[in-house]
């Protein structure tokens, strides 16, 4: 594959690598947003409904040793799992975007 410059490219400025590469780019973009999001549902249909939280404003409980540590507990990684995976689809959302304008600006 040869890479020419942008002058001698032809598209509209945009080397043929680029125009060659970003349908792929956005293709594994769509499937890592997929993954992604099938993985936060089964993550969200497997944590516990969150009952009583705001009750402890009214009633004066303190947190307890569980809910002060509960990122170490099953319950605190599918929390963490959720918005990690919610993190990765709106990162992979605004990179296909930007790729379908730098794509399609040539083409």
């Amino acid at each position: 594959m040869q890479i020419l410059p942008l002058q001698e490219a032809g598209g509209g400025g945009v080397a043929p690598w680029i125009s060659q590469s970003f349908p792929w780019i956005q293709g594994s973009l769509v499937i890592i947003m997929a993954i992604a999001a099938i993985v936060m549902i089964i993550a969200i249909l497997a944590s516990p409904a969150q009952t009583g939280r705001g009750s402890n404003a009214i009633t004066g409980a303190s947190e307890s040793f569980y809910t002060k540590h509960k990122g170490k507990n099953n319950q605190g990684r599918l929390r963490n799992l959720i918005i990690i995976c919610a993190s990765i689809i709106a990162f992979c959302a605004i990179m296909y975007f930007v790729t379908f304008q730098i794509y399609h600006i040539g083409g």
